[in-house]
């Protein structure tokens, strides 16, 4: 029987460097990572076999390297260095042996990383079982799809509609879609998030994901503006991103949470809560990594 413990012990045997925090993490928060990672793990079996497990430990050790070495990069410019989102699309997004390991890293940090699971106790406990009954839940760049997954996996009564631009990432989360069960309420498809369509009466949706989205954006702005178009009067939102925290893909840099919780009132949105946790600060670091997630609601 498959658990979250499966990828621990992949840890262990192909990401040895990082077996360690991550082990840490999950003991200390052992509900809370199981939530996420038991049905991953079967998931992830049924899907792609047991090498799911070796392959998941590779891809996650090469986004912690790559976090690593684009923060240092960030430390001795000053600012994030930008790649034109046309650049991200092509070379990151649409190209399948980069978003492959990407996702399942993607999805790992949610249980590995203390940073990202405070995370996860707003999102299940706030939102999903907060969402009104048989509610319609869309998902903005929904990746791996794992998230609209698990609202699915603890609520028999909600619809989920995930849109990704990458079609490596929408063909993960089909696949581990059809793994668990639950393809007559959620879909996945490939579509720009901010290009759904604004001409209806809006007020459609009673939940929306917008889970580290925002700084992948040149401009947040429309982000902000399209969730509160869409959402019901009833809704909630899920919104997170990150500060001060370079990666190759992150183009929009928010320096304070201040920044992201303005823009959400700036659309017309209330800030109910928000969570903001740092990674462990490097001696003489000016940037302070850091996820925020928020719930929101229609002011």
């Amino acid at each position: 029987m498959v658990d979250a413990r499966t990828f621990l012990e992949a840890l262990d045997r192909k990401a040895k460097m990082f077996a360690p925090t991550a082990r840490a993490a999950f003991e200390a928060n052992p509900g809370l990572c199981s939530w996420v990672l038991n049905p991953l793990a079967r998931w992830a079996q049924d899907a792609y076999g047991e090498r799911a497990f070796d392959d998941a430990a590779r891809g996650y050790a090469r986004y912690c390297l790559g976090v690593a070495k684009s923060q240092q990069i960030y430390e001795q410019a000053g600012k994030y260095t930008l790649q034109a989102l046309p650049d991200v699309i092509s070379e990151v997004y649409q190209d399948e042996g980069y978003m492959v390991p990407y996702m399942w890293a993607a999805i790992l940090i949610y249980g590995f990383w203390p940073s990202m699971i405070n995370h996860i106790a707003l999102y299940r406990d706030e939102f999903v079982k907060a969402l009104p009954a048989n509610a319609r839940v869309m998902e903005l760049a929904c990746g791996h799809g794992v998230l609209s997954l698990l609202a699915a996996e603890e609520r028999a009564d909600i619809r989920l509609e995930g849109l990704d631009i990458s079609p490596p990432a929408v063909a993960v989360a089909h696949r581990l879609l059809a793994a668990s069960g639950h393809a007559s309420r959620v879909k996945f498809e490939v579509k720009d998030a901010l290009s759904v369509e604004q001409k209806c009466a809006g007020g459609e949706y009673q939940g929306i994901i917008a889970a580290m989205l925002a700084e992948h954006l040149e401009d947040p702005k429309p982000l902000f503006r399209a969730t509160s178009h869409h959402l019901a009067k009833d809704g909630l939102v899920f919104f997170s991103t990150a500060i001060e925290s370079a990666q190759r893909d992150h183009i929009y840099e928010f320096n304070q949470e201040s920044q992201a919780l303005k823009l959400a009132e700036d659309a017309g949105l209330r800030v109910t809560r928000l969570v903001s946790d740092a990674s462990a600060p490097l001696s003489g670091a000016r940037f302070l990594p850091r996820a925020v997630a928020m719930i929101l609601r229609r002011r």
